[in-house]
């Protein structure tokens, strides 16, 4: 069907104002899945998930901001290129992050900090099925699996129906919108900013460098 979301997930204070976010009008009900508005709030099983349809919203500057006096989740997931990833964070801290990109192989994964015990389990599970499933991208589960035995929501298998609220931006600085990086591409993995290019040397000193 080739599903492009992410959501943030969060429990402690609300988290509508750090992520730049307001309600856009009244409740309604319907199936959170696909997003039916660019951006949409709904409370389940204790967790309240802030979702949109572009995969770029959950970003680790976003989780982190959730997750001020709390903690937040965040998951993106892009069919149409395969990508996905999982972000946790704790009182304003970046804590893990689990991402796949096929770029670097079917059994990819980018695994910094300390995710959670049930990593491990995930990945036997699907490294399995990946053997038998001939070009089947299973390991583009991994992080949305991890981050269903956390909050118990899974996008792909969710298949009811909640009472949603319409958000609107009201802080455009904060909604500026990118592909999520790599762990392994950053300086600073629980940082926001990307590792800075060390400067290519230039001929002559490429040309005298005897190390």
């Amino acid at each position: 069907m080739g599903l492009s979301l992410s959501f943030i997930a969060t429990r402690g204070p609300d988290a509508l104002a750090a992520l730049g976010l307001a309600a856009s009008g009244e409740p309604f009900g319907g199936e959170p899945v696909p997003p039916p508005e660019d951006f949409i709030a709904f409370d389940l099983g204790g967790w309240r998930f802030f979702m949109s349809e572009d995969h770029r919203f959950a970003s680790r500057e976003r989780v982190v901001a959730a997750s001020q006096g709390g903690s937040a989740l965040g998951v993106y997931l892009e069919e149409h290129v395969m990508v996905s990833g999982a972000f946790g964070a704790e009182e304003g801290r970046l804590v893990w992050s689990v991402q796949h990109d096929p770029e670097h192989g079917l059994e990819h994964l980018d695994i910094w900090g300390e995710p959670p015990a049930a990593l491990e389990g995930i990945r036997d599970q699907l490294l399995a099925e990946l053997q038998t499933l001939e070009d089947t991208d299973t390991l583009f589960n991994v992080p949305v699996d991890l981050a269903a035995t956390i909050c118990s929501f899974d996008p792909n298998a969710f298949s009811g129906e909640v009472e949603m609220m319409g958000l609107k931006v009201v802080r455009k600085d904060l909604m500026k919108l990118r592909d999520p990086a790599l762990s392994a591409d950053l300086r600073d993995p629980g940082g926001i900013a990307p590792a800075d290019e060390a400067p290519r040397p230039g001929f002559l000193a490429r040309l005298f460098d005897r190390r």
